[in-house]
């Protein structure tokens, strides 16, 4: 556990260090939720047009997978391990751009959030270049949570993991709930 650890430690140090000023900004509007509201209107467009027949289903779908993704970082995962964030852990040598967050990061929100979208969405479209540039998207909002100095890589590669789990659970709930309706 040590030497993962020190792996972690190894990457956040290597991505946190590479910052500016000038970049700051820009990761900052990355890592939040209200600069990305025009990408949402835009996936709610795009399935209304596709699915139009389901879309309030896949609407709540949607937010079931929002709610299970979030609850499930916070109330399983954080208060389960109780790893510290980088933030408040190592204090030499880290840049902490925006604030640090509660005590705990594994695994991240914003991680397991972004990519259970991307996954459910690419699972919906079955498209691989939506789901290339989904995926791309979860990864920029995960790469900036490490630039900012509130997580560690692997809190990212966690909540892509439980992103994918969580994705999949609703995918196939949804799935078996349309062909038990219809």
């Amino acid at each position: 556990m040590e030497t993962l650890q020190k792996i972690d430690e190894y990457f956040f140090r290597i991505i946190n260090s590479a910052g500016w000023e000038d970049m700051d900004g820009i990761m900052i509007l990355i890592s939040s939720k209200w600069f990305w509201i025009p990408l949402y209107i835009y996936i709610i467009y795009l399935i209304y047009k596709r699915f139009s027949d389901q879309f309030i289903k896949i609407l709540l779908a949607l937010g079931l997978l929002i709610f299970i993704a979030d609850f499930g970082s916070v109330h399983l995962f954080k208060e389960l391990f109780e790893r510290s964030r980088p933030c408040h852990f190592l204090e030499e040598g880290i840049r902490v751009v925006d604030g640090c967050g509660g005590p705990f990061g594994f695994v991240s929100s914003h991680a397991s959030i972004s990519f259970s979208i991307a996954f459910f969405i690419s699972l919906l479209f079955r498209n691989l270049w939506g789901f290339v540039h989904l995926f791309s998207w979860a990864v920029l909002i995960g790469f900036s949570r490490v630039y900012l100095g509130v997580h560690y890589p692997f809190d990212i590669l966690g909540g892509m993991f439980w992103g994918l789990f969580v994705s999949l659970l609703v995918y196939y709930i949804c799935k078996m709930k349309i062909k038990f309706i219809t």
